[in-house]
């Protein structure tokens, strides 16, 4: 059973993503953003993305398409980029306090457009849906946890094997 469950949830998310995106038409347009710019915002917000590396990486675009987005975001005083103490030959991101207010904005325009289609939801269905994404949330948290240290344990092997 579990299988087709864990498909049915996996069509459902799309489903889910599609409805959401689809409500969202003029609030973008408020933003006046290219999605790999709020993309972006987003990943150097939550973490992910500390330098521009990590946007490439995440993104899955080049470090081209990459400086573009920081040139845009940075002259739009959203982001900084600073020097990395420890290592100068590289950058670190982060938002400035109107990057800050910007992801604001976006985190409660979604949060009120799924507030609104909660409140029509039964009180059992919105528990269920509670338990539901903080098991999934836990469980999603683990796997970043296991990969960011999978990914710092290869680093160590590299730097071991190179030679003096």
């Amino acid at each position: 059973m579990k299988p087709n469950v864990i498909a049915t949830i996996l069509d459902l998310d799309i489903r889910l993503q599609r409805q959401i995106y689809a409500g969202w038409p003029e609030s973008w347009a408020d933003l006046r953003w290219p999605v790999g710019s709020l993309r972006t915002l987003l990943l150097i917000e939550a973490g992910y993305a500390r330098n521009p590396s990590d946007v490439s990486d995440i993104l899955k675009v080049n470090r081209t398409t990459v400086t573009g987005i920081l040139d845009r975001l940075e002259s739009d005083n959203l982001i900084t980029r600073r020097i990395d103490a420890q290592d100068r030959r590289c950058f670190i991101l982060e938002l400035t306090d109107a990057g800050r207010d910007l992801v604001r904005k976006m985190d409660a325009m979604r949060r009120d457009q799924l507030q609104r289609a909660l409140e029509t939801i039964d009180d059992r269905s919105v528990e269920a849906l509670h338990q539901g994404l903080h098991a999934l949330t836990e469980a999603l948290g683990a796997l970043q946890t296991q990969s960011s240290q999978s990914s710092s344990e290869d680093t160590v092997k590299e730097k071991e094997t190179l030679p003096e």
